[in-house]
Parts: C-alpha cells; structure tokens; sequence
C-alpha cells in the first residue's frame, strides 16, 4: 500500500503542519458549541469546561508525541537494541503524563458530563484504543512507520485509570465542588481578558497552521519544488483570508477565532455592528502590523504591537484597546448585538390554556 502524498519529507510536512491546525479547529468547534449552548463559562464549572478542552489535546499530543517534521532517522529504532538504563526516565514521564489523563477523562466524565461507570470506562477504552492505533500505524499510515510505541497493555491500563477517576468524582471531590456541568447565563458585558486571548490563539493558530499546511501541501503532492510558494507571501495572503475578508462581511464583524467564542465588534456607544471602514481601520492598526511582522521573522516587535493595543484594555471598564479607542469600535458579545440566549437557558412557558403573565413570554 502506498504511503499518503507519497511519503518523504514533504509529506512529514505536511502532516505536521495538519495535525496542529486539527486541533486547533477542533478546539474552536468545541468552544463555539459551549458558548452557543451555556453563554459565558463562569465559576468552577467553566473550569470543568476548560479543563475538558486541556484533557482532549492532552490525548491528541500524546497519541502524536513527537510529531517529527523530518525524515531523519525516523524509523531507526528509538530505544535502540538496549531497552533498559537512560531510556526508562522518558518513558516513565510518558506513562505518568498518561495517568493524569486517563484520570482526568474519568473525572470530567462524572463531575462535568454526568455518565455512568459502564459509559465512563467505555470512553476510556476507546480512548486509549485510539491512541494505540495512531501510535502503532504511525499517526495511521500516514507516516513511512511508527515512531513511538504505547505501553503493553495500555487499552486495559487506560480503562482502569479512567475508572479511577471516576471514582474519584464520586468520593473524594470535596463538597463545594459537587457541581460540575455549567448552567447557561445570559452573555452581556465586556467580555473579558482570558476570552478576547482565546479567540486571537485561536485565530494565530488556524492562520500559522493554515500557511504552514498550504506551503507545504503542493510540494506532498508533486505541484511544485521544494521551497516554492513564497511562506512569506501565503503568510499575508492568508492573513488576509482569515483576519480581514470574515471581519468585513459578518454581520458580527469577527474573526473565526473571536466568533467561536461568540465576540464581536460594535460601534462605541450603542449595540449595533461597526461599520465596515472602522473594522477595516483597525484591522490595518492591529492585526495587519502583527501578520507582516511575523511573516518578516519578527515575533517580538509583534507582540510588541499586541502589547501595546493591550496596555489599555487591561485598565479599562469597557476593556477598550488602543486601536477600538483609535477606531471607535468596542469589543463586545454577540448577544450585546443580535439579544440572543444560549439555548441551554430555561425560559417559562405557560401551559397549554393559561394566559402568559406580563413582561413574561
């Protein structure tokens, strides 16, 4: 059977570049989908929300881990004919990284999602049968071997440390933490400092990932030489892509990463979309200096740039940066502008019959 792409190093190259920007994609579907359903995540179950997310690319890094990006020795043998002595304290990291896992798989099972043992211990089968199968077929198939190995044992070790965890939700949480599953607030107000981060992570990484996967991805399939398509140039065109082109003609004016958190930008003053010259202002003050200076190899006068757009909203109430100041805009919910609940929110219905009391319904 024939590798995918044709093997070598352009395919390795390709593949980590796509495995990066899976998860990154993954973890904006999730976030989109909790905001929708919950609102803003707040307390000790927004926390079981994050930490659900951390523990889901936990397993991902480490079903992958390390993800080469050359060809270099890579199906010589890692622990070499000598399995024993200086090669053990790596592995024993490994198989603590995987405990702490698989216990908080079974944790986040009980205390966030509420599923039964019979479910929870499933789950953790599956799992740790996943990350047996990326391992032993070299992220399946699609590298010329398999670089790392798992554990023996390792689908029955996974279900038993899931269980663990489990159990761990149901006996040793103390009492201020019996709620773990988020319930849905109304999401208005100035959106804080963690959720704005968020959603510009997630945007740098489906747009570093994005070109780096782009660059590569023609090379893997025979379309051009190595070192053809300028990374500089698809750096700024895709930019372009993902930062200003949806920021312009969505109605909530957000990037990709900012609308899976549910931001957006409004006019200064009143709940309505900013006008387009205005986001296309501040697009050109903000990120536009930030993709050119990274696609130049200059990481630290970017953030340099992100830093001083941040010297203001971190002191302000309406946690207006230098460039909404600059522009007019201001950074707000989604729900500020269009009123929308999440869908988890219990609302009163009048039974069948039965008039609806004013200012209800």
């Amino acid at each position: 059977m024939g590798q995918p792409f044709g093997g070598g190093q352009a395919a390795v190259q390709a593949v980590a570049a796509g495995v990066p920007l899976l998860v990154v994609c993954a973890a904006a579907l999730y976030l989109r989908g909790q905001y929708r359903r919950y609102g803003r995540p707040h307390g000790w179950p927004g926390l079981c929300t994050a930490a659900a997310l951390a523990t889901a690319a936990g397993l991902a890094a480490y079903a992958v881990w390390p993800l080469p990006a050359s060809v270099d020795g890579l199906c010589a043998d890692p622990l070499g004919d000598d399995r024993s002595g200086p090669r053990l304290l790596p592995g024993t990291r490994q198989e603590v990284a995987a405990l702490a896992l698989f216990l908080a798989v079974g944790l986040l099972a009980r205390h966030r999602f509420r599923r039964g043992p019979a479910v929870t211990v499933l789950a953790g089968a599956a799992l740790a049968a996943a990350v047996v199968a990326v391992r032993a077929t070299g992220l399946l198939g699609l590298y010329p071997c398999a670089y790392a190995e798992a554990p023996p044992g390792f689908v029955a070790w996974g279900a038993a440390a899931t269980l663990l965890g489990w159990l761990l939700a149901r006996w040793a949480l103390p009492p201020r933490y019996a709620r773990g599953w988020p319930a849905a607030v109304a999401d208005r107000g100035a959106p804080g400092p963690a959720r704005r981060l968020t959603g510009a992570l997630l945007d740098l990484g489906l747009w570093w990932f994005g070109t780096a996967l782009l660059t590569a991805l023609p090379h893997a399939l025979g379309a051009t030489g190595p070192g053809a398509g300028g990374p500089a140039a698809v750096l700024l065109c895709l930019g372009a892509v993902v930062i200003a082109a949806p920021a312009l003609t969505r109605r909530d004016r957000a990037t990709p990463g900012a609308a899976s958190v549910r931001l957006a930008l409004g006019e200064r003053g009143y709940p309505a979309p900013a006008a387009r010259w205005r986001v296309l202002a501040r697009t050109c003050l903000l990120q536009g200096p930030v993709a050119v200076l990274l696609a130049l190899g200059l990481p630290w006068f970017a953030l340099a740039v992100a830093a001083l757009h941040v010297s203001s909203a971190l002191v302000r109430p309406d946690r207006a940066g230098v460039a909404d100041l600059l522009c007019g805009v201001r950074v707000c919910t989604r729900a500020t502008l269009d009123g929308a609940l999440p869908s988890r929110l219990v609302r009163y219905s009048a039974p069948p019959g039965e008039a609806v009391p004013a200012g209800r319904g």
